[in-house]
């Protein structure tokens, strides 16, 4: 096995834990602001939500490109996807990578939603591609149709 397909497994795995963690903790700081001691507090409801944005925007985005990152390295190498779906996510993973300047400035807070929805689109579409092409090299059994 390459190199390059073992080390983008590995970042994969850290890019979906690292998402799905900074998923949970950002709502469970949604969750604590809602508490009716917290809500009537407005400096740590701002902190909060500062707190609570930082796990949600770009603590998702970035992980998440290293997640695409990692599929479509991989794939690109093994060619166990087709070029034009490993190629967007490379770039939708480039756009994963500059999000976390959306701490810095605001201008590039447009990154965020551009990883996110059209990132489940692709993962989608990975999923897909990769069940088909494992069916056409003969990895899984074939699918016999059911008569009634």
């Amino acid at each position: 096995m390459a190199p390059a397909v073992v080390a983008g497994s590995s970042i994969a795995l850290f890019g979906g834990f690292a998402t799905s963690w900074n998923m949970i903790a950002s709502a469970c700081v949604l969750w604590a602001m809602a508490g009716a001691a917290i809500a009537q507090n407005p400096v740590l409801t701002q902190a909060l939500y500062y707190l609570q944005f930082a796990f949600g925007s770009p603590g998702f985005s970035v992980p998440m490109g290293l997640l695409i990152a990692g599929i479509s390295v991989s794939a690109l190498f093994a060619k166990i996807l087709p070029r034009w779906i490993a190629v967007f996510g490379i770039l939708l993973a480039i756009c994963g990578a500059i999000s976390w300047f959306t701490l810095l400035t605001r201008s590039t807070l447009l990154l965020i939603p551009l990883v996110r929805f059209p990132g489940f689109l692709w993962l989608m579409l990975c999923g897909f591609s990769l069940s088909r092409s494992r069916a056409a090299r003969g990895a899984l059994p074939a699918v016999e149709k059911l008569t009634v």
